[in-house]
């Protein structure tokens, strides 16, 4: 009884989580986004140095980058994570958790979504949705301008993968990736 009842509960959980996710992107969508656009162009902040970035410059764990005149986002960690008690990875696979920081560098409010702006991939191309678990909050919602969001993505992963790619679009409209490169 008390399992089939927490199951339910988790449905009805990851049901209306669905649901908000499903509004957000709509009202970000029907905003046309965030009126600034990105470019794949920008600079690069390691150790206090910058560089230029290029289309196709990919970035790694711990580099802040400048993406457009919107963002600067850097990937914080990359950790792989066991579930617990109400969420768990099926067999042969493991949540793998990203930590990212995202900061409003624009004059204007901004609106994040971990879903639309993040794609993850692993190194044959498969692309990954994102998942929720206990210990992983996204980084969404409104940034306002000169502020920080930070938060955990998660992923649901074959536990022997162990390369891939997190890119972030800083316009869904315009398109154009910033990419990092993750290993575990």
């Amino acid at each position: 009884m008390l399992g089939s009842l927490r199951s339910g509960t988790h449905r009805v959980c990851l049901l209306l989580t669905l649901a908000i996710v499903g509004v957000v992107a709509l009202v970000i969508i029907a905003c046309g986004a965030a009126s600034d656009t990105a470019s794949n162009s920008g600079t690069t902040t390691n150790g206090g140095g910058t560089s230029s970035t290029t289309k196709s410059q990919h970035f790694k764990v711990g580099q802040q980058v400048k993406v457009g005149d919107t963002y600067v986002v850097t990937v914080n960690s990359v950790k792989t994570d066991a579930g617990d008690d109400v969420f768990k990875p099926k067999d042969g696979n493991t949540f793998l958790i990203v930590d990212v920081s995202v900061k409003n560098v624009s004059s204007k409010e901004q609106d994040l979504s971990s879903l639309l702006q993040f794609t993850f991939k692993d190194s044959s191309g498969q692309k990954y949705d994102e998942t929720i678990v206990s210990n992983a909050t996204p980084p969404d919602g409104k940034i306002e301008a000169g502020d920080v969001s930070k938060g955990q993505l998660a992923y649901e992963v074959p536990a022997a993968q162990k390369s891939f790619t997190l890119a972030f679009e800083a316009d869904i409209v315009s398109g154009g990736q910033t990419t990092w490169d993750l290993s575990v």
